[in-house]
């Protein structure tokens, strides 16, 4: 390693220390650690003597190639151009990024490749003279293997966006666009959460076990991707340090996991003007963790304040482009560039659209996203039913008036050429708000479609549907045969909007589930979401997970075979931000590969008795009384049985005995739970009272 002296540190006077923010790591190593270890005994020796093998031509290139390693401070020329593909795997949100996102993540890639960000003449002096211009430009693909058109960037709907792992990820992309070989393309997924906690993303160096499978690419959280929309400052070099993994660089400290370790000066990242360092997550400009100077501005820290590449780095880099190890050597061939066509000039190649709703209420905004590419220099619209009815705008906002489905039409032209896109029943505008009370047993449905319920399947699998002869009451309940699915699905069904502008003081959302756990370990959530936004926004107000949606396991395909298998749930935290004329309900249900679930008798009434469209029968005692969490912030739920319907009260009292807060519900035959919104009630120490026909248990609740 280049010896740094501290001197140089101290005749520029860099003794300040820069906290770097709060930032996820990069998860490289662990990853590759992880395809070792999964490797037999046998394989894992021969992975040893590939990689002793390739190390070997890497240094030799490097040797053959002195003029990489001189000190220089003008620009080169391009040695190498690689075609890029971001596959952006969402779930509905934002975590769907922008194509301006997509080209601020690239052009900062360019520019810290190419020497052209504008800090690197800000680095540590001592270093100036081997910041490198790794001459290497990176280009959106305009064909796909097949020869046909694109913009560089497939967008995917599918569960694996949220906890999927890569595998999966590269699957569903492979699924829904074909496959992109990684020795032809960079493919960076874009997504919204990762596989493993706390990593912001990782890829593979270049080695033969992988090879040039699709999988050989970049995995990155949408807000590690460039510098604007959901990502800040922190996603700017992000796509910078991972290509340089992509690329076979360490980090400066090795291929330890552990940034910090004083036993990482030991370690050695195979590149001559690095010094060793122990790794740095803040930006100490005068750290010397192994004795000369560390380059924490290096695009390889943690330190969030890089700037540069060395040439020993740059030379590093160039040897792997000259390897055949994981297709390096092929994806930046003149053959390669024509194949996927990144030099090719901007020419309209097709149409497309989207918008940030497909399902509204009337006189509820829409608007439009013109996805088309490329060249694309002028556009018409036609909005079947909307207001505007026409636009020329690149995106527009349009108002549905009439509930009905409407065709939505784009033709864009680039001057010479034209392309029209038609998606028939695109828009959904619902139907005036439904009065109460709403009362729902599915009875007289045969399908959810076509009646005052829609449903959500982003996985495009097994969905909530009405099933019969498993109901609590009547016949019928809507089920999600949620056993065989993977995890990390979401299911949902939502409601149309319900009028609840008439509410005066209080309104009670009751509903009964029936679910059992397929082993004990499953963690699965049932989320009741509540919106007075017709949708636009979603707040969480009742979340049933692992134990507390239920203990009981079956092994095999399970449905409810008696009422005593069903819960009923009172919520009465639906508070007067929700009382509008087009409240949505959302019940949702996420997979951790348990077992099935049910819904019946969903229910929604002013006040808190006579309404009720529940039986009243006579008293019987209360039983598996419990109040959890217990210390609580915002919410206290209150768990009891009943062996038969009847009214509770259920109360929270001072250590006055003031009633702090009071409900009045119909509890169900079984389990009962009701929420005790505590949000505005000062902390302290209160009793939780249950009284049925004058018998009551009290239970004492911690309020902080």
């Amino acid at each position: 390693m280049k010896k740094i002296l501290l001197s140089l540190a101290l005749a520029f006077g860099l003794f300040s220390t820069v906290q770097a923010q709060d930032m996820l790591p990069c998860y490289t190593d662990q990853k590759n650690k992880e395809l070792f270890d999964n490797l037999s005994p046998q394989e894992q020796i021969q992975f040893k003597l590939d990689r002793q093998s390739y190390e070997a031509e890497i240094q030799e290139y490097i040797s053959n190639h002195p003029e990489l390693l001189a000190s220089s401070n003008s620009r080169g020329t391009i040695t190498y151009t690689i075609p890029v593909v971001f596959h952006i795997l969402h779930v509905g949100g934002p975590e769907n990024i922008s194509d301006e996102q997509v080209l601020n993540a690239l052009n900062h890639m360019n520019e810290d490749f190419q020497k052209l960000n504008s800090n690197w003449a800000n680095v540590n002096p001592a270093f100036l003279d081997i910041v490198a211009d790794v001459e290497i430009e990176f280009k959106l693909a305009k064909l796909d293997k097949n020869g046909n058109c694109t913009n560089g960037i497939t967008r995917t709907l599918t569960p694996v966006s949220d906890g999927g792992n890569g595998q999966q990820r590269v699957a569903a992309v492979k699924a829904a666009h074909g496959d992109w070989p990684g020795d032809m393309y960079i493919n960076i997924f874009v997504f919204k959460t990762m596989d493993v906690a706390g990593a912001a993303g990782y890829t593979y160096t270049p080695n033969t076990w992988i090879g040039s499978d699709m999988g050989n690419g970049i995995h990155l959280i949408h807000n590690y991707v460039g510098s604007i929309g959901t990502a800040g400052s922190q996603g700017a070099h992000t796509l910078t340090h991972e290509v340089g993994h992509w690329l076979n660089l360490s980090h400066p400290w090795g291929s330890s996991n552990e940034p910090g370790a004083q036993s990482n000066c030991e370690m050695d990242d195979g590149v001559s003007d690095t010094p060793n360092t122990i790794g740095w997550q803040t930006c100490n400009l005068s750290g010397t963790s192994c004795g000369s100077l560390d380059n924490v501005e290096n695009f390889m820290e943690y330190s969030y304040c890089s700037k540069m590449f060395t040439n020993g780095q740059k030379a590093r880099m160039h040897a792997a482009l000259g390897s055949s190890v994981g297709g390096r050597n092929h994806i930046h061939k003149a053959s390669n560039l024509t194949a996927t066509g990144v030099n090719l000039p901007e020419v309209l190649c097709e149409a497309d659209f989207d918008a940030d709703y497909k399902v509204v209420c009337q006189g509820q905004p829409v608007t439009y996203t013109d996805r088309s590419h490329s060249g694309v220099i002028s556009r018409q619209w036609t909005f079947e039913g909307g207001n505007p009815a026409t636009s020329t705008d690149e995106s527009p906002s349009v108002t549905y008036d009439a509930p009905g489905i409407y065709e939505v039409k784009l033709t864009v032209s680039d001057g010479s050429n034209s392309k029209t896109e038609t998606k028939t029943s695109f828009i959904q505008v619902l139907n005036d708000g439904i009065t109460l009370p709403f009362i729902e047993g599915f009875e007289a449905a045969t399908t959810l479609a076509n009646t005052e319920w829609r449903v959500e399947n982003k996985g495009g699998n097994a969905k909530f549907e009405v099933v019969t002869d498993v109901a609590h009451t009547g016949n019928n309940a809507v089920g999600l045969k949620n056993f065989g699915q993977p995890k990390g699905n979401i299911d949902a069904i939502v409601s149309a909007p319900i009028d609840l502008s008439t509410i005066q003081d209080e309104v009670t959302l009751s509903f009964r589930y029936a679910y059992r756990k397929r082993s004990a370990s499953n963690s699965e959530k049932l989320i009741v979401y509540l919106s007075s936004t017709c949708g636009e926004t979603w707040a969480q107000r009742k979340t049933l997970t692992g134990n507390l949606l239920g203990t009981d396991v079956a092994s095999s395909t399970w449905k409810p075979a008696s009422k005593d298998d069903w819960v009923t749930v009172h919520m009465t935290n639906v508070t007067s931000s929700f009382w509008v004329d087009n409240f949505l309900m959302k019940f949702e249900f996420e997979s951790d590969g348990g077992n099935n679930i049910y819904l019946d008798d969903i229910n929604i009434y002013s006040g808190s008795s006579d309404e009720e469209p529940l039986n009243t029968i006579e008293n019987e005692l209360i039983q598996s009384f419990s109040v959890y969490p217990n210390p609580t912030n915002n919410v206290a739920n209150v768990s009891f049985s009943v062996q038969n319907s009847q009214k509770a009260n259920v109360s929270l009292v001072n250590m006055m005995g003031q009633n702090i807060l009071m409900n009045v519900i119909q509890a169900s035959k079984g389990e009962n739970v009701v929420m005790l919104n505590t949000e505005n009630v000062e902390a302290g120490v209160y009793f939780v009272k249950v009284n049925i026909g004058g018998i009551q248990q009290t239970k004492r609740l911690i309020i902080k």
